[in-house]
């Protein structure tokens, strides 16, 4: 039988298979649509794991663990924000995808710590 330590165990592992499988394939995949798609998951997927470590730090009430919470967020959506205006520019697409990149491994380590 499993315990709930378990379980969250087994959660935090297929979250960071998750992650690393999500980044390695926007960062890998040369096609531009796919690319694009890999980007808004890894995007989902940074907020959904910051919003686990701002649950985390709220219910702790631990402030540095809400401040990169909240910042994790602001850089997700920045990282958005910077795609949408883009349009078409690769170099900006880039900084947006290392931006998402940066929010998916900070806030991942964020919930884990």
């Amino acid at each position: 039988m499993l315990t709930s330590l378990d379980l969250l165990v087994i959660v935090f592992l297929v979250l960071g298979a998750l992650t690393v499988l999500a980044l390695s394939l926007m960062l890998l995949i040369k096609n531009k649509t796919a690319r694009k798609v890999f980007f808004f998951i890894v995007s989902v997927l940074s907020l959904y794991i910051c919003s686990i470590g701002l649950r985390i730090g709220i219910s702790g009430m631990f402030v540095a663990q809400i401040i990169v919470g909240i910042l994790t967020v602001l850089m997700t959506v920045g990282a958005f924000v910077l795609e949408r205006v883009s349009k078409g520019n690769e170099k900006m697409f880039l900084f947006a995808r290392v931006l998402a990149t940066a929010a998916l491994v900070l806030g991942f380590l964020n919930a884990i710590f």
